[in-house]
Order: structure tokens, then sequence, then C-alpha cells
């Protein structure tokens, strides 16, 4: 009878060594691909949404380079490149636009071709470190030269060349680092592909910051999986009896899936309320342990996910930023041609143009900080005077409003309410000049015009009768 009971034990002893070979194995695959999985899913969605803002960014600028062109004078670009002052004037509004985008790494407008099977570029604009009046040789012999096209433009140079729709992509080169390149074609008034407006999105920095992140979310779960895996190792290499196998079975149970999971886990453990002085006891203490870890190193993986959505809102705001004038913080070029072409030939809106006067003077006089305050000026006088409509900064010193509702009702008093204001600050001599803020102010009603385009140029000509009543009053600054 006794040699039966240690027959049976053997046996169970024997199946024990045989779970305690398959658990470590269990446990260690199953974390690795759990491991793997988070690494792969996270990366790829950071990646995913990173470059879907970066191509929203390069649309936008490459919308500007666009409108700052006339495709009709690609070869005249070429030609006289450096020696044309058309051509040093967009030069130097696309350094501006570049210094507004930090993020931009090269930009550049060539004209691309294909000579049998291989793609060629023609450089009409590229951009250097810095803007100069004064270029050397080798920048006005480099326009107009050609070169072979490189990757990710190089395979896809026929959808380049035949469709109207931008052409993007990534790539990474030991010279530039982790790029996003965006290329839009632009056409004559025939229809004619003539050249691209590109712009080159430097991600390292983000794609540095991603890699750090997962690094770091690797360490973590590593850590997490390594001391579960020590703590099984122990209590599986112990031989122990009934208590022991009660724990082993326990343990055997768990789940590592959420926080949850982990609170459940030693909620179980605490419940057997194992009390023993020996190796058992302290094993016990050791497993309750390891459990309020795991719960401490799940709850750091859901702070890793709130971080990562912080990261994700952060992006959000740089399209924000991207519509909105840094210096006056209204809208700018980009967000006010948004809302026009979100207009339809039968809303009724009125468009209000206002140019600031005589701030060549205050730049001449006491330098282009006091003009900077100068147009701050004239902008704050605008925002108040149109509270309820959005005010947009198209150029250095002319703004635009687009009026509804409320202010488009009471437009003719504002716009007596705002030239009244401007010549009552303008008329007062005894302030210094640069707080005499003065502007001429054009309006034009959509339900007199047949487009958009034409209520602007409409608002547009009032504005400059304004501006030509003010010179014959007050004179004209040279």
């Amino acid at each position: 009878m006794n040699l039966k009971k240690g027959e049976t034990f053997l046996q169970e002893e024997k199946k024990y060594h045989s779970i305690s070979r398959r658990m470590p194995i269990m446990i260690s695959v199953g974390f690795l691909i759990m491991l793997a999985i988070v690494v792969t899913v996270t990366f790829f969605r950071i990646e995913k949404r990173m470059i879907n803002e970066y191509r929203r960014m390069a649309d936008g600028v490459t919308n500007l380079m666009i409108e700052a062109l006339d495709p009709e004078k690609m070869d005249y670009y070429i030609e006289e490149n450096y020696s044309s002052p058309e051509y040093m004037s967009i030069m130097k509004y696309f350094y501006q636009l570049k210094d507004n985008y930090p993020d931009v790494y090269y930009m550049y407008v060539y004209r691309f071709y294909k000579d049998g099977d291989v793609p060629y570029g023609t450089i009409i604009i590229d951009l250097e470190d810095e803007y100069t009046d004064t270029p050397n040789q080798v920048s006005i012999e480099w326009v107009g030269g050609t070169y072979d096209v490189l990757e990710p433009f190089a395979s896809r140079i026929d959808e380049m060349l035949g469709s109207r729709e931008p052409v993007y992509d990534t790539a990474y080169s030991k010279e530039d680092g982790y790029l996003l390149s965006f290329a839009k074609p632009i056409y004559d008034s025939k229809g004619n592909y003539v050249a691209s407006a590109c712009v080159d999105f430097s991600m390292a920095e983000l794609h540095g910051q991603n890699i750090r992140f997962i690094i770091i979310l690797c360490f973590i779960l590593i850590l997490a999986t390594g001391v579960m895996l020590f703590l099984a190792f122990y209590i599986l290499k112990t031989r122990v009896t009934k208590p022991l196998l009660l724990i082993a079975n326990t343990v055997s149970g768990f789940k590592y899936d959420s926080e949850e999971d982990c609170s459940s886990n030693l909620q179980q453990l605490e419940d057997l309320d194992i009390r023993s002085n020996n190796e058992i006891g302290v094993l016990y203490e050791a497993l309750l342990t390891a459990e309020k870890e795991s719960v401490f190193y799940m709850g750091s993986y859901m702070r890793a996910e709130d971080t990562i959505q912080i990261k994700d809102e952060r992006i959000s705001k740089l399209g924000d930023l991207a519509l909105r004038d840094s210096m006056t913080h209204v809208g700018n070029k980009t967000a006010f041609t948004m809302q026009i072409s979100e207009l339809h030939d039968d809303d009724v809106y009125g468009i209000v143009l206002m140019d600031a006067n005589n701030l060549k003077m205050i730049n001449d006089t006491y330098g282009h900080e006091a003009g900077d305050e100068y147009i701050k000026g004239c902008c704050e006088l605008l925002c108040r005077i149109y509270a309820h409509s959005p005010v947009f900064r198209i150029g250095g010193d002319e703004f635009a409003v687009i009026l509804k509702g409320r202010d488009y009702e009471d437009r003719d008093r504002l716009q007596k309410e705002i030239r009244a204001e401007f010549a009552a600050i303008w008329d007062d001599r005894k302030d210094d000049p640069i707080h005499r803020y003065s502007g001429s102010v054009g309006m034009a009603d959509s339900t007199t015009c047949m487009t958009a385009r034409e209520t602007i140029k409409t608002a547009d000509d009032n504005m400059y009768e304004d501006k030509k009543a003010f010179k014959e009053k007050n004179g004209s600054y040279r």
C-alpha cells in the first residue's frame, strides 16, 4: 500500500517536471509575440500619422510656391535667373516660406522629363542655405543644369509627368537622413506640364523620437517579462507539497493582457492566504511582490500609451500653426485661400481689404521692428472693428476680412467706422508717427459680383481708390 502511494507521488512528480519544462517555453514565446506585436503596431501607427501630417503641410507649402510662380515664364526664369528682379523676388519669398516651416529641408522647382527610359530634371529654382542678394557664379550656373532623377521620384517619373495629383514618398539617405519628398505639378494656361514644385521635409527628429520611444517601451516590457519568467522558474524548480502545488495551479491560470488582469492575479494570490515561516512562505510573499510590480509595470505601459496620444495632439497642432500668421496671430494667406475656396457663387458675404499707409516711412525712419509694431496696430484695429469675422494677413502689410452674419449686415456702418478711426488716429499730431496707425480700406459685396475672384478684385480696386485719396490729401513718401 505504501509502495503504491510512493509510485503515485513519483508519477505526479514526473508530471510536474514535464510541466516545468514546457511552461518556461510557453511563457517566453507568449511574451515575445506580445512584445513584437505591440512594438510593430505602435511604430507603424506613429509613422503613418506623422507622414500624413507632413504630407498635408507639404501640400500647403507647394500651393504657396505655385501661387508665386508664373507658369508661362519657366523658360524666362531659366535664362535670366538671378539677373531678373522677378526671379530674385520669388527666391526671397521662397526663403521666407522655408523660414516659416522649420522642418522643410529642401525647397526647389524642377522641370522633369524622360529621355528614353532615363528620367532627368532641369533646375529652375533650388534654395541654398540662406538668401543672398549677390549670388556667386556657381549658383548662377547651377540654374538650367540637368541631373539624373533619384529616388523616390525616379521610379515614379511617369506618374509625375502624366497626373495632376501630387506625388509623395519617403526615402532615406546617409547624407540627408529620413525625408518625405513631395512634388506637385505646374501647368501652363494651355494645360501643358511645365515644372514641379517640390519640398523635402526632414523627419529625422520625430523619427528619432519614435525610435527612442520604441526602445523604452521594449525595455519596460522586457524588464517585466524577465521578472515574471525569473519568478516562474524559481517556483517551478522548487519541490514542495500541496501549498506549492496550489500556488503553481494558481500561477498557471494567470493572464497579463491588461492592468485589470494583473490586478486580478494579485487578488487571487492574496485570497490563498498562505501562512508559513519556511521557504513556501517566502516564495508566496515573493509572488505577491512580483504581482504588485506587474501592476506597476502595466500601469507604466498605459502611461506610455497616453504619451503617444499627447504626441499625436502636438502633431495635430502643427497643422493649426501652419494656417496662422506668426506675427499678428490672425489667419495667414493659406487659411484665407482655403476659406475662399469653400465659398459658393450663391453665398452671401462681403470682402474687406486693408493696406497699411505710410509703412515705408516708418520702416526707413524708425526701423523694421517699429514697422512690425505699426502693422500689428493696424491689424488690432481691424480685428476690433470686425470682431465677428475672420481676419487674415495675406501680405506684408495687407489684410483681408470675410464678412458674414452680423458684420455683413453692418458692413456699410463698419466701413465708415474704421475709416473714421484711422483718420482720427492719423490726424492726432500729438502722438508719435509709429502709433499714428493708418490704413486704406476697400469693401465689396458678393451679391453684386459673379464670383469670389471678382468680389476680391472689386474690394481691391475700392481699397486702392481709398489709398489714392489718402496720398492726394497727405502726400506720398518717397
